[in-house]
């Protein structure tokens, strides 16, 4: 109880001044708790980060060290390691491509057809399923002129590639110049002069040139001549038809949409045809335009006129040389008999004369025998 009584009565005894220093003393021993505190945590975050750089420092030399061991191999050197190695890869997997099925597996397309078919064209092309896929795409401009040659209706051709396996043939026909009249109907003759095909009428157009003609080397030729007009005078063209004379073999008679009527050698037409479109204003419906020799206008009934006329003098030249024939025939007989009849003159008098030398000739030995006798 007396040490309770004496600390009370020291508490009682401090004065203002030293409570203010009790009180500042404790504040400053706070604060440097708090400081020591603040640079214990400081530094424990501080020891990761140095270790942190160690490492990244100990890294730093191991690439140095391999860099260092490395730059003793020439770099060109290692440039050519690695495309080998680039190199072998590419040809393994390659090689492992090439003997899986899927090396002759193809998609091929066909593009561009109006009148040739699609798989004609495919087997025009000449593209087997074993052939590989890197044979097609190395030949794609072989194939091309291949389905050329072999399908009539291809003009043009191009094979395009589209990775991975597929191929397409764009093609370019040619188009129909006339259709050849046959008895089994109509057959399609092409800008190039061969023959495409039947056409069943239901397909044909409302306006086209049909050729009666029956020779291929001149249909080939006509064709040829009838690219090179003009589309105003080939639109007005209906029916050729081949019809030769003794003067001219190629004579062509050309039936028009407008009703008239042109004869052209086929060696002359390109160059004598064109005249026509001067002279049509000029012309009636129905008139001929004769372009054999010259050039001049004539009509159906004049020429059926011509024709009566010609028969008349054929008949007339035909009755003068029968006429002829029989006389010359009576004459032949007339002559026939005369030299009959002197030949039997002939005969005879070559008999006498043959009896005329026989007769001395005995009485020449009667005589002979005679004179003997007597001797």
């Amino acid at each position: 109880m007396a040490k309770k009584e004496q600390n009370s009565q020291e508490k009682q005894v401090l004065t203002e001044w030293q409570k203010r220093n009790l009180e500042f003393l404790r504040k400053k021993e706070s604060e440097d708790s708090e400081g020591i505190e603040k640079e214990n945590t400081s530094i424990e975050n501080k020891v990761p980060e140095k270790k942190k750089v160690k490492k990244k420092k100990k890294a730093k030399k191991k690439k140095k060290n391999k860099l260092k061991s490395s730059s003793n191999i020439p770099i060109a050197q290692q440039n050519l390691a690695g495309l080998i190695v680039f190199s072998a890869a590419i040809l393994i997997v390659f090689s492992l491509f090439y003997i899986s099925p899927w090396s002759k597996q193809k998609i091929i397309t066909v593009s561009g057809t109006k009148n040739a078919l699609p798989e004609d064209v495919k087997v025009a092309s000449g593209i087997l399923d074993t052939d590989y896929i890197s044979y097609v795409f190395l030949n794609q401009n072989k194939v091309a002129r291949t389905v050329e040659k072999t399908n009539v209706w291809v003009k043009k051709a191009n094979v395009t590639y589209d990775f991975p396996n597929q191929f397409n043939i764009a093609v370019k026909e040619y188009p129909i110049v006339a259709y050849r009249q046959t008895g089994n109907g109509y057959m399609s003759i092409l800008e190039s002069g061969k023959t495409g095909g039947t056409v069943s009428t239901g397909n044909l157009p409302d306006k086209f040139i049909t050729l009666k003609i029956d020779d291929d080397k001149k249909i080939e030729e006509l064709v040829k001549e009838l690219n090179q007009l003009d589309a105003k005078i080939k639109n007005n063209i209906q029916i050729i038809n081949l019809t030769p004379t003794k003067a001219t073999s190629d004579l062509l008679t050309i039936e028009l949409y407008d009703g008239n009527t042109i004869r052209v050698p086929l060696s002359q037409l390109t160059i004598k045809l064109p005249y026509y479109q001067k002279i049509k204003k000029h012309l009636s419906d129905g008139t001929i335009v004769d372009m054999e020799v010259g050039i001049y206008t004539t009509t159906p009934e004049v020429e059926a006129s011509k024709s009566e006329k010609s028969d008349k003098d054929k008949k007339k030249d035909k009755d003068k040389t029968d006429s002829k024939e029989t006389s010359a025939t009576s004459e032949e007989g007339q002559e026939s008999e005369s030299s009959v009849q002197s030949s039997g003159e002939d005969t005879n008098t070559e008999s006498s004369s043959d009896q005329g030398e026989s007769i001395p000739a005995v009485g020449q030995e009667n005589s002979h025998q005679t004179s003997l006798a007597q001797g």
